[in-house]
């Protein structure tokens, strides 16, 4: 039976994990040295409570792209089908700031850019889908 460390990982997706990866830590290294800077300034107390929310916020989605760079490591299939659903997000995001938001139109041509890239790559290559498929031992 075929496991998850017989599949050969396809480069594409080891590129994508490892950037996804190296992406998160580094944001996240960034968050806690940003709290760490406003509680040495004593601006903590200052803070809003929508503040402390979305510093709560960006340290869980850098918690949840951690989890999805080594769920695309290691071949799980939930990571194959939330790394799609999370690049046709970002897409539709992309679109709503090159519709909505007109002056901002390089950026949100730019933004689409690299998830089109990722979710042709998720579903044109036929290699990149088997070797998300398990066979449950």
């Amino acid at each position: 039976m075929e496991t998850y460390d017989d599949r050969s990982r396809p480069l594409g997706i080891t590129i994508i994990a490892a950037i996804l990866g190296i992406s998160a830590i580094l944001a996240l290294l960034v968050l806690i040295l940003g709290l760490n800077r406003v509680s040495t300034l004593g601006l903590g107390a200052g803070m809003t409570s929508a503040t402390s929310l979305a510093l709560l916020g960006a340290l869980l989605l850098g918690c949840f792209e951690v989890a999805l760079a080594w769920g695309l490591w290691t071949l799980r299939p939930w990571a194959y089908w939330t790394t799609a659903i999370i690049e046709a997000i970002r897409v539709i995001f992309g679109l709503s700031v090159v519709f909505v938001l007109r002056e901002a139109l390089v950026a949100g041509i730019l933004s689409l850019i690299i998830p089109i890239i990722i979710l042709i790559y998720l579903f044109a290559d036929r290699n990149v889908r088997a070797a998300f498929r398990t066979s449950r031992t």
